[in-house]
């Protein structure tokens, strides 16, 4: 009976730890990165960093991406300071669209866009915030 109950209890902890290993992957995004890739139609998606002058992560900076006289989408940076929107078609010229960041406490000094080829699935632009 003993090796009944011990037998039991090892089987139990090895399949928690094979789901807690399979799940892994799911967690490491963090914010659902990859996820859509099936909107690769849409044109390309927007991401990039909320960062200080100093280089160090802002997390729940408020990120604009807009369309030139058309509207846009608000989102939030997530605890690394990253943020992605997704693309808004591709009739829309990645040169009409605009990031600009913002949190209670900080000013933009600046944005940084990557240059990417013209086919590029994502747009990268980081945001530099300063104290003031």
């Amino acid at each position: 009976m003993r090796f009944l109950t011990r037998h039991t209890g090892l089987s139990t902890c090895l399949a928690l730890a094979v789901a807690a290993a399979l799940s892994a992957p799911v967690w490491a995004g963090g914010s659902s990165f990859g996820d859509d890739d099936d909107e690769a139609d849409e044109g390309p998606a927007y991401f990039g960093f909320v960062r200080d002058t100093s280089g160090n992560s802002i997390p729940d900076a408020k990120v604009t991406v807009g369309i030139k006289n058309r509207g846009g989408v608000v989102t939030r940076s997530d605890a690394l300071g990253t943020y992605r929107v997704p693309g808004f078609g591709k009739d829309v010229d990645t040169k009409d669209v605009d990031v600009s960041c913002e949190k209670e406490g900080y000013k933009q000094v600046k944005t940084n866009r990557r240059s990417a080829p013209a086919d590029a699935p994502i747009v990268e632009t980081e945001c530099t915030l300063q104290r003031g």
